[in-house]
């Protein structure tokens, strides 16, 4: 929106796009999360029509728990790429700027963030 009246780019947005390109850089991680999530599973397939009992094949990153890092991570196994309200609520009270969920099946990560209350896809990877 600023660059109808002027094109230079401001520190929020430059800071906003380094910020993402961090998050990006950790792919391989992400990848590494949803194949655990997939590995589990293959190995209990009686979850496969379950989206509640498949909570348990879900894996979270490291550093999810970790007061420096930024965002929340966590795969779903089922191919459902938004938030429920228990990530919300669970994002929000831990002050993380990020909610970033591994949609297993698509083998993609989505990003959403605070400035909406977690509402809009701001990011797929």
């Amino acid at each position: 929106m600023d660059c109808l009246y002027s094109c230079k780019k401001t520190w929020a947005f430059a800071q906003y796009r380094n910020e993402l390109n961090e998050l990006k850089r950790q792919k391989p991680m992400f990848e590494q999360l949803m194949a655990m999530s997939r590995s589990c599973m293959a190995q209990h397939p009686e979850l496969k029509d379950d989206v509640q009992g498949a909570i348990q094949c879900e894996t979270i990153h490291p550093s999810t728990l970790s007061k420096f890092s930024n965002f929340t991570f966590h795969t779903h196994p089922h191919n459902i790429d938004y938030p429920s309200q228990t990530d919300i609520d669970t994002t929000a009270n831990m002050g993380k700027k990020y909610l970033l969920i591994g949609v297993v099946p698509r083998n993609k990560v989505v990003v959403y963030s605070q400035d909406d209350g977690y509402k809009s896809k701001i990011a797929e990877f």
